[in-house]
């Protein structure tokens, strides 16, 4: 994909956005998620009426006066895009539509400009089996055009996929709460535990891009296929029921851990395929996320 076509993509977004919910998109993206968070600003001595939950009790035991904390808003929310690079999300072959990567790379494009658009500093995770680009996170347009283009360019070192290698390194390396985005396959091994420790201290929501056509795969007799991660070729009797049972399988083990690792617990999750509609499904989510 281009970044001129990806642009595109975004604009069309921001008048989908405003078709469908009648709104700005920053106005949508701001009461999606938690309020900005409330940092103490100063201390300072008791008055009639102050709420005696602000009461700083050490402060006041020090000093044999009562004292209270003050609050001040945050005045920017510090969004993080995990985005999957694997080489499971390679584009799509030439003429076939698009692929998971497209469709991954275009909603996080998405998220990246609503987040943008609300003035919130926005930081963007490439990873495959290992965290392997960081974009820090900044405000403004400029940085928009920045992560446009690294989204464009990203190419996958490591064939793998780890989830929980993404999230672990964001748990490590970033204290702040934050509104973190995981867009993946999540064709992975567990990642269950390291999403719910992410959740305890960030607002998370996962993103799960389907590829239809590989649950769809055409009765041709024997075709050598290649594993995207693994780089393996074997010939395959495509028309056998025993392998397409274990293909279907297959899928049904992605979809259940994932249903599993996100479905009843507080961390949101969508589920978008590359047929079309992921826009529209995106502004849904965003719509009802809170």
């Amino acid at each position: 994909m281009e970044l001129q076509e990806l642009i595109q993509t975004v604009q069309q977004f921001e008048l989908l956005c405003q078709r469908l919910t009648q709104q700005p998109l920053a106005g949508l993206f701001n009461s999606s998620f938690k309020g900005r968070g409330w940092s103490i600003d100063h201390i300072r001595k008791y008055e009639v009426g102050d709420n005696i939950k602000d009461i700083e009790w050490n402060v006041t035991a020090r000093f044999r006066e009562t004292y209270v904390k003050t609050f001040t808003q945050e005045k920017e929310r510090l969004v993080w895009i995990l985005v999957d690079v694997s080489r499971s999300m390679l584009p799509a072959a030439p003429g076939q539509g698009k692929g998971k990567y497209e469709v991954a790379l275009e909603i996080s494009a998405a998220l990246a400009f609503s987040a943008i658009e609300s003035q919130d500093r926005v930081g963007v995770v490439f990873f495959s089996d290992r965290v392997e680009h960081v974009v820090p996170a900044a405000r403004g347009k400029v940085h928009f055009w920045r992560i446009a283009k690294e989204l464009v360019a990203a190419r996958p070192l490591s064939r793998g996929t780890s989830v929980a290698a993404a999230l672990q390194f964001l748990v490590s390396s970033h204290a702040k709460s934050s509104v973190v985005f995981l867009v993946s396959d999540f064709v992975s091994d567990d990642y269950a535990t390291a999403s719910q420790v992410l959740a305890q201290q960030h607002e998370l929501l996962a993103v799960r891009v389907v590829e239809e056509r590989e649950a769809e795969v055409p009765r041709l007799g024997w075709v050598q296929l290649r594993d995207a991660e693994s780089g393996r070729t074997r010939w395959q009797n495509t028309s056998r029921s025993g392998f397409r049972q274990q293909l279907a399988q297959h899928q049904g083990q992605v979809a259940s851990r994932f249903e599993a690792a996100y479905g009843p617990t507080a961390v949101r999750s969508l589920a978008v395929g590359t047929g079309g509609k992921h826009l529209e499904a995106l502004v849904g989510f965003l719509q009802h996320a809170k």
